[in-house]
């Protein structure tokens, strides 16, 4: 049976005009990626009742946290500086999903903003603009190559990554102006950026797994590397 996977929606602004609501809305290679590793995957739409984000991971075996805007600096203790869309009910609707799912003992996976949210919500901190506040940042705003790798990635001999993969490096895409600044407690580092940026993070104990490149644009391109990071995902679920 497939394992059913929450993708965590990011509420934005009507994609139809005439409606004047949000639009909840996340890219279609998430749940392509996921589907063709196993899950059965779905779209829980951004609230920030607590009763409703319970309720919703009891009934699910995992969820993802995909890509997508700036997460709120207030929420790291910082004022506004280089951050651009930010949306509180998104990051709260988030950081309350990642919290329930790692009480309810569900695996997490994060991908580019999912990590950066992941690593907020267990208290950690982000560099709101790599380029201007990180000394020697190279370029990881690549938005015009989605699909192709964009800079080396240095992977920790430990982490899952490496073990996953049997190597030590590997080449990634980048599409992210932000990226982890202060590691929250209780995660620990499987890959760096040659600039010494964190770009993957695991916490094996509680099923945490996260990463700062696009796997899921990346397996479209049918990048051998990134379909087994989504089964290994699928594989760390267990059988329902």
């Amino acid at each position: 049976m497939r394992k059913i996977t929450a993708i965590l929606g990011y509420g934005r602004k009507n994609i139809a005009s005439h409606f004047t609501y949000p639009s909840d809305v996340v890219n279609a290679a998430y749940s392509i990626s996921l589907s063709r590793a196993g899950c059965l995957p779905f779209l829980v739409p951004a609230t920030e009742n607590p009763e409703i984000i319970r309720d919703t991971i009891k009934a699910v075996d995992a969820i993802l946290i995909p890509g997508g805007a700036d997460v709120d600096p207030s929420l790291y203790g910082e004022e506004p500086a280089y951050s651009e869309e930010t949306s509180l009910k998104n990051d709260n609707f988030q950081i309350m999903a990642i919290r329930e799912a790692i009480s309810q003992g569900k695996p997490v996976f994060g991908i580019c903003r999912g990590m950066q949210v992941i690593n907020v919500a267990l208290g950690g901190s982000l560099y709101q603009d790599l380029e201007k506040e990180m000394e020697g940042s190279i370029r990881h705003t690549c938005y015009e190559k989605p699909e192709s790798p964009a800079h080396d990635l240095k992977l920790e001999s430990s982490g899952f990554l490496s073990l996953l993969l049997g190597k030590r490096e590997m080449k990634v895409n980048s599409l992210h102006h932000q990226g982890i600044k202060r590691l929250a407690e209780g995660l620990k580092v499987a890959a760096f950026s040659p600039d010494g940026l964190i770009e993957a993070v695991e916490n094996r104990e509680k099923r945490i797994y996260a990463v700062q490149y696009h796997p899921e644009a990346l397996a479209m391109a049918d990048d051998g590397d990134s379909k087994a990071l989504f089964s290994f995902f699928s594989s760390i679920i267990g059988d329902r």
